[in-house]
């Protein structure tokens, strides 16, 4: 909310700053006249008061050339400061620090008391053969196969996990401070070429410059929206380009905003990348679904033994 206000703070500041740089742009064109008046009079006194008016309208172009560069400075900083606002990079939780054991998850299960009030029985510690590198494994709760911290279900016996959240990456300062100054200097870029110098260029003129302010806009925005999704990959775990930037846009400040972004991001929407592939899920076995561990295998009812 507060990026959207400085952003509609700013653009009036941005208005009366080029309202200032044509005033500025009349002054000279008016000193230049004067000036030339007052070398081609023919009468001293003519050429006196010509030389005299250029001074006070040489006083008046140097006042709205100040003006102008203090709005244009304000309302490019606030502009800035808004989009940064809008689009914030936010850093995903920090991972507890597992324990060093690798079994001590499924001690930990075994200790608690079973549902139905009979103590469960201690769960033998994975082969050391079997253990991978520290941090990376981990017993399945269910059945005690090695599986990855990164797992959303045991290959094994389809038991569901959480997969433990990574450590936040440290958002690239510099890359992002790219980004904007690129946004920023395009979107101005154009705000000028439409506003200051849109009479003073040919229309052919016009079209040649174009590529000159919408690629670093374009550039700068998309390389913000990349960063955003980049960081909430693994919090979200969405995989396709469409389901993050729905993601997006429902951020987005307020209805105004998700409209716009809605807009803006359309054309991506439809731009279905490569899901990563999972392991197929097995059924979950007996020992998972009721909250039993029984070793390495699940609990299953035997068949009474024939008489005789």
């Amino acid at each position: 909310m507060s990026g959207l206000v400085l952003l509609t703070l700013s653009f009036p500041l941005l208005m009366l700053g080029i309202t200032a740089w044509r005033e500025a742009n009349h002054e000279a064109g008016v000193r230049a006249w004067q000036l030339e008046e007052a070398a081609s009079a023919a009468d001293p006194k003519d050429r006196e008061d010509f030389a005299e008016y250029a001074k006070y309208t040489l006083d008046r172009q140097q006042s709205a050339e100040r003006t102008r560069n203090w709005l244009l400075t304000v309302a490019v900083l606030g502009a800035g400061g808004g989009i940064a606002l809008l689009l914030p990079i936010r850093r995903r939780p920090v991972a507890e620090p597992a324990s060093d054991d690798p079994a001590q998850p499924a001690r930990d299960a075994a200790a608690e008391p079973a549902q139905d009030g009979t103590a469960q029985q201690p769960v033998q510690d994975v082969a050391a053969d079997d253990a991978g590198p520290p941090g990376l494994f981990r017993p399945c709760r269910a059945c005690q196969w090695r599986i990855s911290v990164e797992a959303i279900a045991c290959p094994r016996c389809g038991c569901p996990h959480e997969p433990v959240p990574e450590q936040s990456a440290p958002v690239n300062g510099m890359q992002r401070a790219f980004y904007i100054a690129l946004l920023v200097l395009g979107l101005g870029s154009a705000t000028v070429i439409y506003t200051v110098l849109f009479d003073s260029l040919s229309e052919t003129r016009l079209v040649q410059v174009a590529p000159y302010w919408l690629f670093p806009s374009v550039f700068g925005y998309y390389g913000l929206v990349a960063q955003r999704m980049e960081a909430r990959r693994q919090t979200t775990h969405l995989d396709t380009v469409s389901e993050q930037l729905l993601n997006v846009i429902r951020e987005a400040g307020g209805s105004l905003g998700q409209v716009i972004a809605l807009l803006i991001h359309a054309p991506f929407l439809m731009v279905k990348s490569r899901r990563p592939s999972s392991p197929g899920r097995a059924r979950p076995s007996p020992a998972c679904s009721t909250g039993a561990t029984s070793g390495s295998t699940a609990s299953t009812a035997m068949p009474a033994p024939s008489p005789g």
